[in-house]
């Protein structure tokens, strides 16, 4: 069952290589997102949460925002329905400053901003890693809140067939296919299509017959590469088509387009204390915005975006209670074309980033460990930002524990911020500081951690003024201040995971809570297996907020999701889902309804 793999919580640790040392018994969940490097969630001095392939099958999750907004800390503001226009709010922080990843790199989206979730499709995701806190040391801008790392499939040997269908004129369906092609060379092929009838996003101003639909299209190709044990290599492309149907300003019904594509190579390497891995990666994605009965082209083109990723990290082993740990990255980004920024504007396209840095994992005791990592980023248009992380662990005893962190972040200003229609080429990068302390252990067999930490965000950017003659700008400061409980136990054959969440999301300069994150969110789910049945249920109580900046409040709501699976045979999987199974009438962002009740069905075949 998927709790064996839920984890929720800080885990401090002892060193990957350090097994001796005595842990609570909780299981290790392998996890990449937290050095770069696999290793046992426990020895991660960071409060992480890990949705697994079967929890997403589990959650009968329809995509990528539908599967994040069960994870503590995590809130959601959505445009509507499936493909809309989603925020992710990680901490209370801003939905920008969250950095997100597809097998370790970050998406060529995020320099125009807040991320497309649309832009990968579930078939293709193995797993979810999910750090909160400052994760900037690792990787660099944007990691002010934390880091969504989405790690794709690499099966082995198989062939996966999936249909699907429901409310809103849902259709799906998805295909894998795994081959190994020699002894030491496999080959993964995996494709997929949705169709989205959808339903009207603006009943406010458009007319009552609108819908508003999303249809995708989606082709990913891997070569892996073994000739030893000690050494892998894979060749990665990847191809989606999206299209978005909107309501206009005054109602009227337009389309978004995104076209992306990509292609990457990566080569990992261990011998003997030494683990060594190289990365390089090109993406570039395209998008048009045009209205209904006109089609993609170069007069709708908004932008068109190029993103160059590499890197070299390496591990090593000094001490059986010593890991030292050292990369470099280098970004480089790049406005191809489009609309949205005039080209001629921009000082610095394509804008190159260096990044190094280090991080030291030591054993200091059985019991107690401490780590401190550091980071230099040297960018063209904003120079030099150094960023630095140091946290401590104590293990009282086999089933509690201790532990405290002081992280710095920092956001470097995107395109859109500098140079789109509302631009200010004089921001300043926005930047954090981020203490926290927590408590985890078991008691009477319930698995629980209790964390609390201050996030100060300096120079924070906010549009400022009234639209459309407003501007970005940099605001004084902005604080959150929170306490996360979570927890996860039996109650006979039902399995539940809780988190319950209080924070204070604050905008200092103006003395007001932060747009669109509550005070108050909890979220309880629980799976109970009957046979070959799986039944489940997904709970979630987000309170008021505002809707933008000196706007109104958002009212609070309580939302239930009733989920079913039926394990036909070890090949054969029938599920099904009721989402707002109480039809609950509510906005996660003002004037756009959320989802009426739903229904899915969907069938699944592994071979």
């Amino acid at each position: 069952m998927s709790h064996k793999y839920w984890v929720a919580g800080m885990l401090p640790m002892a060193v990957f290589a350090h097994a001796e040392t005595t842990t609570p018994s909780i299981d290790d969940t392998m996890v990449v997102t937290a050095s770069r490097f696999e290793q046992p969630v426990s020895t991660v001095l960071a409060p992480v949460s890990v949705l697994t392939r079967t929890d997403l099958e589990e959650l009968q999750a329809n995509s990528l925002v539908d599967a994040l907004k069960t994870l503590p800390g995590i809130e959601i503001g959505q445009s509507g329905g499936r493909g809309q226009n989603a925020s992710i709010f990680l901490r209370g922080t801003e939905s920008r400053h969250v950095l997100v990843l597809v097998d370790g790199v970050r998406l060529p989206r995020t320099m125009l901003g807040t991320v497309d979730f649309n832009m990968l499709p579930l078939n293709t995701v193995e797993r979810i890693e999910v750090i909160r806190g400052s994760g900037a040391t690792v990787y660099g801008s944007d990691a002010i809140g934390g880091v969504i790392n989405i790690i794709t499939r690499n099966d082995a040997e198989s062939t996966r067939f999936s249909i699907g269908g429901g409310s809103f004129g849902t259709a799906s369906a998805d295909v894998g296919v795994t081959r190994k092609l020699t002894d030491n060379l496999s080959m993964q092929l995996m494709g997929g299509l949705e169709s989205v009838d959808g339903y009207n996003v603006r009943p406010d101003i458009a007319p009552a017959d609108d819908e508003h639909g999303f249809e995708s299209k989606n082709v990913s190709l891997r070569l892996s590469y073994a000739p030893s044990q000690n050494w892998n290599s894979n060749v990665i492309g990847r191809w989606y088509e999206n299209q978005i149907g909107y309501a206009g300003g005054k109602g009227e019904k337009k389309y978004l387009w995104v076209e992306s594509k990509s292609i990457g190579a990566d080569s990992g390497y261990t011998s003997g204390k030494w683990n060594t891995l190289a990365r390089v990666e090109v993406g570039e994605q395209k998008n048009y915005d045009y209205a209904e009965g006109a089609s993609p082209s170069a007069d709708n083109l908004t932008s068109e975006i190029r993103q160059i990723y590499s890197s070299l990290t390496s591990r090593y082993q000094a001490r059986e209670n010593l890991a030292l740990t050292a990369g470099v990255d280098l970004t480089l980004e790049k406005i191809l074309d489009g609309s949205f920024i005039s080209i001629d504007s921009m000082e610095d396209n394509p804008r190159q980033n260096i990044g190094v840095f280090g991080l030291a994992n030591w054993n200091v005791t059985d019991s107690i460990l401490l780590e401190g990592s550091v980071r230099h980023d040297d960018n063209d248009q904003f120079g030099g930002n150094t960023t630095s992380l140091i946290s401590a662990g104590w293990t009282i005893n086999e089933d509690y524990r201790l532990f405290a962190s002081y992280g710095t972040a920092f956001k470097a200003p995107t395109f859109d911020k500098l140079y789109g229609s509302s631009g200010n080429v004089n921001l300043k990068p926005e930047e954090s500081e981020n203490v926290e302390v927590g408590f985890e252990g078991t008691t009477y067999d319930v698995s629980w951690s209790l964390n609390g930490y201050i996030n100060t965000i300096d120079n924070l950017i906010v549009y400022s003024g009234s639209w459309p003659n407003g501007k970005q700008e940099n605001v004084e400061e902005a604080r959150i201040k929170g306490i996360e409980l979570m927890a996860d136990f039996d109650l006979g054959s039902v399995y539940n995971q809780v988190s319950l969440e209080l924070r204070d999301p604050k905008d200092l300069s103006k003395n007001e809570q932060l747009a669109r994150r509550a005070k108050e969110v909890a979220k309880w789910r629980t799976s109970v297996w009957l046979g070959d049945v799986l039944l489940g249920t997904q709970f979630m109580y987000q309170g008021e907020r505002p809707n933008f900046s000196g706007g109104g409040m958002l009212d609070a709501y309580s939302v239930w999701d009733l989920t079913t699976q039926y394990d036909i045979s070890n090949n054969i999987t029938l599920g099904g889902k009721v989402a707002n199974l109480f039809d609950e009438e509510y906005e996660t962002a003002g004037d756009y309804p959320a989802a009426e009740r739903a229904f899915y069905v969907n069938l699944n075949f592994a071979y």
